[in-house]
């Protein structure tokens, strides 16, 4: 990674953990998907940048967002462009909680659960979900 490459990553790691402390699920998702973008920019391996994508779909699927349909474009986007790979996503949410919660101050796994009470979707139940409709999107 170009230093200015890692400068950009770092800046939305740090903006996400001030998302999560604010305890602001829209402005997470939109983190999650802006550092999706410095991830993937940057050279990251695509399956840690899909699943901040896929983070941000969740997110958005779970607060029934009007932003979710750009979300789940992007998340449909990274699919076309490692075509004819098949995209790696996380198989489970515990790998999704996993992957992005490497980020300092990240509790994904809690926002996620707080937002699905009350009879939302769980976890595992809005992964699949939002992958499942990205992939359908992607063709």
């Amino acid at each position: 990674m170009a230093p200015s490459d890692l400068t950009a990553v770092r800046v939305q790691e740090m903006a996400l953990r001030n998302a999560y402390a604010a305890g602001d699920p829209e402005r997470c998702a939109a983190h999650h998907l802006n550092l999706a973008n410095q991830l993937e920019h940057a050279g990251a391996e695509p399956l840690l940048y899909i699943a901040h994508r896929l983070a941000g779909g969740v997110l958005r699927f779970q607060l029934d967002s009007d932003a979710y349909p750009e979300a789940l474009g992007e998340l449909a986007l990274s699919y076309v462009r490692l075509a004819p790979r098949r995209p790696p996503l996380p198989e489970t949410f515990e790998e999704l909680c996993r992957l992005v919660e490497q980020v300092e101050g990240v509790r994904f796994r809690a926002m996620v659960e707080q937002l699905g009470q009350g009879g939302g979707a769980d976890g595992d139940e809005a992964m699949h979900a939002v992958a499942g409709m990205a992939r359908y999107m992607a063709g």
